[in-house]
């Protein structure tokens, strides 16, 4: 499922002209594409959540079933942090998903300190 993923991800970032790669373009089309494959795997895609009564920051987008429990979380950074990570364990979910994307490969791997057995990493080249 993860190289499902990566491929939808990899296929909306291809269809972006180099000149509007900045991080927070590169983002933004990461959570659409996203949306798009929670939406086509007949899931609830709902884009910046926030769990009830935390103050962490939203994930990037939560995948719900029919019955309104999450499936997936996934949070969307340049480089894995601490406060992506506290929310994502904040959530009770099947799977939790930590998408990077920086072109600075030796700052991706430095911040994935942060993780654990808890959360998938996919780092995704651009």
């Amino acid at each position: 499922m993860i190289k499902e993923i990566e491929i939808y991800i990899k296929k909306a970032l291809k269809a972006l002209p180099k000149f509007l790669r900045h991080d927070a373009i590169v983002a933004e089309t990461i959570k659409c594409a996203l949306f798009q494959w929670v939406w086509e795997n007949k899931l609830i895609p709902v884009p910046n959540y926030k769990p009830p009564h935390r103050s962490e920051e939203p994930l990037a987008l939560v995948a719900l079933n029919n019955k309104g429990e999450i499936v997936y979380g996934f949070a969307v950074a340049p480089v894995v942090t601490l406060s992506g990570v506290k929310t994502l364990k904040a959530i009770e979910a099947k799977t939790k998903y930590f998408i990077t994307f920086s072109s600075l490969k030796k700052k991706v791997e430095e911040s994935k300190f942060f993780l654990d057995a808890e959360v998938i990493h996919l780092h995704i080249e651009n």
